[in-house]
């Protein structure tokens, strides 16, 4: 159970006031990276460390065109008073918090297992429909002649 780490509660069981468990916000969708477009590159973007989220990475949403902005120092919020992250808090003022952030993401990026990521794998079968033209079957499933008669048979 994880709602005091989310809620900036205590921590069951700790004397410290601050919970120090760190949650790692992870997105797709980064310009550079190792996988075909719109993918990427996988990287940490966001983490809270109690009260304060700390966003590295920013970009309007995901597959689009735009580019991830990174930011250093991160984006600071209080997320306990400002729910919405609507107001930045000053940096300079929370010098020890990036720095120890900044060990624990590290940290965090050097634990993990870096193999091939499953959701390259597909199977056109499962594809949704995207063309209703081609009875909404595949590029693959059509020929030069038109739809694939077998194909059609099965559904």
């Amino acid at each position: 159970d994880v709602k005091d780490v989310f809620l900036g509660d205590k921590i069951a069981g700790s004397d410290d006031p601050e919970p120090e468990r760190p949650i790692f916000f992870w997105r797709d969708g980064f310009k550079e990276g190792p996988l075909p477009k719109p993918f990427g590159r996988f990287d940490v973007v966001a983490m809270k460390l109690g009260r304060i989220k700390l966003w590295f990475y920013t970009k309007s949403s995901h597959y689009n065109a735009d580019e991830e902005v990174h930011h250093d120092p991160p984006l600071l919020f209080d997320v306990m008073n400002d729910p919405g992250e609507a107001l930045p808090l000053d940096p300079s003022e929370h010098a020890e918090l990036i720095n120890r952030a900044g060990t624990l993401l590290k940290e965090h990026k050097d634990s993990v297992d870096w193999t091939s990521p499953l959701t390259l794998a597909r199977d056109e079968k499962y594809l949704p429909c995207s063309n209703a033209e081609n009875r909404c079957r595949t590029v693959a499933q059509i020929t030069n002649e038109g739809v694939d008669p077998a194909v059609t048979e099965q559904g």
